[in-house]
């Protein structure tokens, strides 16, 4: 007897591996699916915050800063560890925070001159049985206005993102997000990743007389959107050679609604919605 196709709804066997073809890589679809994950966890926690009707106790509770509850970089990155906690088919991976570089970059100035030092990872994930990080995790808050390409604490991290080894996620949360501060941290993100791909650019960020040419590599850009009327996230993955840009690969057509904005589909962009 012939076996029945595979149910394409039905949900995955968390027995069954997903490897992909390098021993130590992260599946993608398996890296967005948890970055959805995360996703629900942080909206369950922005609804309590806000006080909603019949609103879970939170996983990962925004705490109190001033007179707001806070939704920043810790709360992402916790929630990302929650999710891959839970996750059955994640037995094979380990993770740690706050790995150094392999680098060393001149971030801080001291003295008027740049003082080089390893910098430091949000978040690595690690494989069985490889002792080497396979991911890099950057998490990070809040839109830009818009006004400006230039955000030199997002160069920064994208050029550390460009000259270490492992292939990243960029994990972004953003609360009370608008048409034009998405806008303005798509165009900042582009045009890092763009000005950063030429070495000589990249090394103003590296210790004095290094230069490192960026290697082709998988990035994963992830944003998670807080808004009391919008909770929604957009997922697209780059597949990044130096030299080779993919042209309008951080453009995405949004639409206004109301004070928040809304998101069509189909732009390559991946949008989960709550």
């Amino acid at each position: 007897m012939t076996p029945a196709p595979p149910d394409p709804l039905a949900p995955p066997d968390p027995s069954a591996r997903q490897d992909p073809l390098a021993p130590n890589a992260v599946s993608q679809p398996w890296l967005e699916g948890l970055c959805r994950r995360a996703d629900d966890l942080l909206w369950g926690s922005y609804r309590f915050s806000l006080g909603e009707d019949r609103s879970a106790w939170p996983r990962v509770m925004l705490p109190l800063k001033g007179r707001e509850r806070r939704a920043g970089e810790q709360e992402a990155r916790f929630a990302f560890v929650a999710a891959l906690l839970a996750d059955p088919a994640a037995d094979e991976w380990a993770f740690a925070s706050e790995v150094p570089t392999r680098l060393s970059y001149r971030f801080a100035q001291r003295g008027g001159e740049a003082k080089a030092q390893r910098g430091l990872t949000d978040l690595a994930l690690y494989r069985r049985p490889h002792d080497e990080p396979a991911l890099a995790v950057d998490f990070k808050s809040g839109g830009r206005s818009g006004k400006s390409e230039i955000d030199e604490g997002i160069r920064k991290d994208v050029a550390k993102v460009l000259a270490e080894q492992p292939d990243a996620l960029w994990f972004q949360v953003a609360r009370d997000l608008n048409e034009a501060t998405l806008q303005g941290l798509l165009r900042t993100l582009g045009a890092a990743i763009s000005r950063l791909s030429n070495p000589f650019k990249l090394r103003d960020y590296l210790a004095p007389g290094k230069t490192v040419e960026p290697r082709a590599k998988t990035i994963a850009v992830h944003v998670c959107i807080l808004n009391p009327d919008v909770t929604a996230s957009v997922h697209r993955v780059l597949e990044y050679v130096p030299g080779r840009p993919e042209r309008d690969f951080f453009t995405l057509a949004t639409t206004p609604g109301g004070a928040s904005l809304e998101i069509p589909d189909g732009q390559g962009w991946s949008v989960h919605r709550a």
